[in-house]
């Protein structure tokens, strides 16, 4: 099955100055099914197709756009950038990400970000997110990885040290996860290299659920281990390219923290924000 934004952007209908988060919500939603929600598994399936792509942007492209209006700005610092898009989806994070935030001097994202990770279960989902990252960012590197969140390893989770790297969780971490899944180790590990990590969550309540639980867990969690505490070192075992020799430490500091709810009174909807900025030496 043809995708039709690839196809787009193979014919140059699509180009690095005309695809946003808006364009790609307004010129391919489709409503392929008429009863979107229950096929996409109220926005949490994994995607199957391109049809399932062009129904997620008619059922959820909206309410994916308008999460990014109220959560926390993050400016763009004068170092090399990695950004990691966990559940990436099709792209529309990544793209409300790049698309909406500038920069007080001339300088575009295209001065400092110099690759993208792209982590998805969807390979349609994960083949359109690396054609939209690709053309937005030709001189980036672009990297995929097909895998749930819990699936993911030490090689996957490898950054470049003294870089800023930029997590974006986006309607993730609300998805249910296995039992035997530690969040809290997963985020001590991404957050292991050496650098500058700003660590965006934002998520919308789901009637019935308590599906907050995580970001709330996360939340306290850096706040009682990462702000104002005088002996935050980790000793590093993950993240590493090559083993070392011997047992390394890194010291994590909290330098801005913030946790947000908000309302969307279109769909009368719920949404928690966390931000996070962590200093690792």
């Amino acid at each position: 099955m043809t995708d039709k934004v690839i196809e787009a952007i193979n014919n140059g209908i699509l180009t690095a100055d005309n695809l946003t988060h808006e364009t790609l919500r307004y010129d391919y939603r489709v409503d392929v099914y008429g009863n979107g929600p229950e096929v996409l598994g109220r926005g949490r399936g994994v995607l199957e197709d391109t049809d399932h792509l062009d129904q997620y942007l008619y059922s959820y492209g909206r309410m994916g756009n308008e999460q990014w209006d109220k959560p926390f700005e993050i400016t763009m610092v004068d170092d090399d950038t990695t950004i990691i898009d966990y559940g990436c989806g099709q792209g529309l994070s990544f793209l409300n990400l790049v698309c909406r935030w500038g920069h007080d001097d001339d300088r575009t994202w295209q001065d400092y970000l110099k690759s993208v990770i792209l982590i998805e279960p969807s390979i349609v989902a994960l083949d359109r997110a690396q054609a939209i990252a690709q053309l937005k960012f030709p001189d980036a590197t672009i990297s995929t990885v097909n895998k749930k969140l819990e699936e993911l390893d030490n090689n996957d989770l490898s950054f470049d040290e003294n870089k800023v790297m930029i997590h974006i969780f986006s309607q993730v971490l609300d998805i249910p996860l296995d039992d035997e899944f530690d969040l809290l180790g997963f985020f001590e590990t991404i957050t292991s290299t050496v650098g500058t990590h700003y660590i965006h969550v934002v998520s919308h309540e789901v009637g019935g659920m308590n599906n907050q639980q995580n970001i709330l867990k996360l939340y306290k969690h850096i706040v009682d281990k990462h702000v104002h505490v005088y002996d935050s070192t980790d000793e590093i075992c993950f993240v590493l390219k090559t083993p070392p020799t011997e047992a390394r430490k890194v010291i994590k500091t909290a330098t801005n923290m913030a946790l947000n709810t908000f309302n969307i009174p279109r769909n009368d909807k719920n949404y928690t924000a966390m931000f996070a900025c962590i200093k690792t030496v």
